[in-house]
C-alpha cells in the first residue's frame, strides 16, 4: 500500500504543479517581486511557505535542494513541472549519510555559475522555523548573500502538520515580504548568522499584513 501510495503521489506531483499554475494566475499580488534583482543569491524559505514562494518562481530555473531519499522524488517532479531545477542532498551538512555534504558541494557549483538557488530552511522534516546550518556554510563558502523571503495571503489553509503549510486559496490577495541580505564572511560564527537568519524569517512570517486575513485550519 506504502508503494502504490508513493508511485501515485509522483505520478500526480505534475498534475499538482499544473493545478499551483492555474491558482498563480487567480492570485491579486500586491506587487511583482523582479526575480532579477535576487539572481545569482541564495532564497531562503520556510517549509510551510513554499506553495507560495513556489509561484514567484515558475520557469525561472531556480535550483532547489530536495532530499535525496524517496520523499523527495514528488517534490523534484513537483518542481520540475513548474519550471525549476533540481540538486537531490540535504541542508544538514556535515552529515554524509543524508547526503549533506553532496548536496552542499552542488550547491556551491551552482552558486559559482551565477544561478539562484533556493532553500526551504527548516526541510526536509522540521522543527517548523529551525533553520539548519547548511544555508549558512554555503553562504559561507561562496560568498553569496541570504535573501529571506515570505509570501502572505488574505485567504488560505493552514494544514495541522509539523510544517504548517500554507495553501493559498483562489482570487487571494498576496504579499511578498523579502528581508535584507544577509552575507556571511569567512570569519562569522555560523550559529550566530544561523540564528540570525531564523529571527528574520520569523518576523516575517508574524508581520500582519492584511487585517482581516482568512484562514482555514485543518483539524
Amino acid at each position: 500500500m506504502k508503494k502504490l501510495r508513493y508511485h501515485l503521489s509522483v505520478l500526480l506531483a505534475p498534475f499538482v504543479a499544473f493545478l499551483l499554475r492555474i491558482l498563480h494566475k487567480t492570485i491579486r499580488w500586491e506587487k511583482r517581486v523582479d526575480y532579477e534583482l535576487y539572481k545569482g543569491k541564495i532564497i531562503a524559505l520556510l517549509h510551510g511557505n513554499a506553495l507560495g514562494v513556489s509561484m514567484l518562481g515558475i520557469d525561472r530555473g531556480i535550483y532547489a535542494l530536495v532530499s535525496r531519499f524517496r520523499d523527495g522524488d514528488v517534490a523534484e517532479s513537483f518542481l520540475l513541472s513548474l519550471g525549476y531545477k533540481v540538486v537531490r542532498g540535504s541542508s544538514e551538512e556535515g552529515k554524509p549519510q543524508k547526503g549533506g555534504r553532496v548536496g552542499l558541494l552542488k550547491l556551491i557549483k551552482v552558486l559559482r555559475e551565477g544561478h539562484t538557488v533556493a532553500i526551504t530552511v527548516d526541510g526536509p522534516k522540521g522543527p517548523y522555523g529551525k533553520v539548519k546550518a547548511g544555508i549558512i556554510l554555503l553562504a559561507q563558502k561562496t560568498g553569496v548573500p541570504i535573501v529571506p523571503i515570505y509570501v502572505d495571503f488574505d485567504w488560505y489553509i493552514r494544514l495541522n502538520t509539523w510544517d504548517r503549510l500554507i495553501i493559498p486559496l483562489p482570487f487571494s490577495k498576496a504579499r511578498v515580504r523579502i528581508g535584507m541580505p544577509l552575507w556571511v564572511m569567512p570569519e562569522d560564527d555560523v550559529e550566530v548568522k544561523r540564528e540570525e537568519l531564523e529571527e528574520v524569517l520569523f518576523s516575517l512570517a508574524l508581520e500582519k499584513s492584511f487585517e482581516r486575513p482568512l484562514e482555514l485550519k485543518q483539524n
